[in-house]
């Protein structure tokens, strides 16, 4: 189950082809019976987020906090403002990144980790690219 909350406001209309979106993906990894929690946030909040726990002092796309209990997977946060920018730089509509920023969220949620090593850093990477395609996103289409 997705859940999504909003420090910084996103329009409805994408809202909903996310909560769709991450639906389908939450059913394709099979964790349809988990609570997994989406917030929108700006850069303020996600720097602080970042130093507070990482001990960087800057903003980044996004941070996963895994939970430990049962029937919640855990939050992923994501900026906004750097995914407005990201998709803007890659030539991708802002739906499409922010459904990777998801899905990459998810990820670190179950574990995958790509900082540990290239080894890591390459298997995350081919299931980003197999997930995305299993869920139908169109990659490179500016939509929006």
């Amino acid at each position: 189950m997705i859940s999504i909350r909003q420090q910084t406001k996103v329009q409805n209309k994408l809202i909903s082809r996310i909560r769709s979106y991450t639906n389908k993906l939450l059913k394709e990894l099979n964790i349809l019976d988990k609570k997994v929690t989406v917030i929108f946030v700006d850069n303020n909040f996600i720097t602080n987020l970042n130093k507070i726990y990482f001990n960087k002092n800057k903003p980044t796309n996004v941070i996963s906090f895994p939970f430990n209990e049962e029937d919640e997977l855990g939050e992923v946060y994501i900026s906004l403002d750097v995914a407005k920018y990201e998709a803007d730089e890659w030539e991708v509509s802002l739906f499409y990144e922010i459904m990777y920023l998801i899905i990459h969220g998810i990820l670190h949620l179950l574990g995958y980790d790509h900082t540990v090593s290239e080894r890591d850093d390459a298997i995350m990477c081919e299931k980003e690219i197999e997930l995305v395609e299993k869920i139908g996103l169109k990659k490179w289409k500016k939509l929006e």
